[in-house]
């Protein structure tokens, strides 16, 4: 499927990755500061005005000519100068960017679960840090950019929902089933509680093998205490099938990375291997094709669950410990 048109989603990107810059090195430290077991009555000061979604989408394609003055008005940021009119009209107007509009009202006429997943997830994180302020959230339409699926910033949440139409929807012919598998509605809160996750995981220590996949695990324990009703699978972004191997292969695995020196290997090839989404992971053996992909992220979550019952820390402790640290004190050892 090909568009051409300007995309909405890319246009605020540039927009939002000069403010992110500056204000991701403060938000961090504030993070990195506050102390995540809170008692209760830090918790009666918590925010719990309801979260409402704008649906810029429904706003732009519902409009007429004249109404688009005042949406431009209201959203300037979709609208730069170096624009004429005409391409916004154009776009209002084009029957494949209309077609891709109603698919997505068809499947999204209301977002009403997804504004109730964001209070709570919202509400979880105004626990681990009191200065955390509830972004503008908004609905567009990006042209199927499944590599920006979610864009976020300190103050604005923008999430492509032509994204998530489910993995079998004929928009998504062509691309791989790896990918298109997370492009289910279930994806979108653990999408966005993987970039607010990225903002407050440190990458100090990020050199070995080990390094990595306890970075990843230490996100993935994040989910864990930020969206405790999402399923394991949704978090990671497996399917049943491949979540029930990782489970079941779990101290293979484990006995294959320490066989073959893996854990403590600076190799980038093993990036490719064994945390990168792919079709499956890469051990060179026969069972290849039917592992788990991003089976490195896997084994580094469990590491750090098995550190966390191991250890009295908070979550806000462990995000910020050593990975070596959080691998020496874990006690993993997995099920035979």
């Amino acid at each position: 499927m090909s568009i051409s048109l300007p995309n909405f989603a890319k246009i605020v990107v540039m927009i939002l990755v000069f403010s992110a810059i500056f204000s991701c090195f403060n938000e961090n430290a504030n993070l990195n500061k506050t102390v995540i077991k809170v008692s209760g009555s830090k918790l009666d000061s918590i925010n719990s005005e309801p979260v409402i979604i704008e649906r810029f989408e429904k706003l732009f394609y519902n409009s007429t000519s004249e109404e688009l003055i005042e949406i431009k008005n209201k959203y300037p940021y979709f609208f730069p100068n170096s624009y004429p009119e005409s391409v916004w009209l154009d776009r209002l107007n084009d029957p494949i960017q209309r077609e891709v509009f109603n698919e997505t009202q068809k499947k999204y006429r209301s977002v009403e679960f997804l504004e109730i997943e964001l209070f709570n997830f919202f509400k979880k994180n105004k626990k681990l840090n009191s200065k955390f302020k509830k972004p503008k959230v908004i609905t567009v339409i990006s042209d199927v950019d499944y590599r920006k699926k979610v864009i976020l910033n300190d103050s604005l949440l923008l999430i492509g929902i032509d994204n998530y139409l489910g993995s079998n929807h004929r928009f998504y012919d062509g691309i791989p089933f790896y990918i298109r598998e997370d492009f289910s509605r279930s994806n979108i809160i653990s999408h966005i509680a993987e970039l607010y996750a990225l903002k407050i995981v440190p990458r100090n220590e990020f050199y070995t093998f080990i390094d990595k996949i306890i970075y990843h695990g230490k996100i993935l324990y994040y989910k864990d205490y930020c969206l405790p009703d999402l399923p394991d699978r949704i978090k990671i972004g497996y399917s049943q099938e491949k979540m029930d191997w990782a489970i079941q292969n779990e101290n293979f695995v484990w006995t294959y990375f320490i066989q073959n020196d893996i854990l403590f290997d600076p190799d980038n090839n093993l990036n490719n291997r064994f945390i990168y989404d792919a079709p499956f992971s890469r051990f060179y053996l026969e069972i290849d094709n039917q592992s788990s992909e991003m089976i490195g992220k896997f084994i580094g979550w469990q590491i750090v669950k098995s550190y966390m019952l191991s250890n009295d820390v908070t979550l806000n402790k462990m995000i910020n410990t050593n990975p070596i640290d959080i691998y020496n004190n874990s006690k993993y050892k997995p099920k035979r």
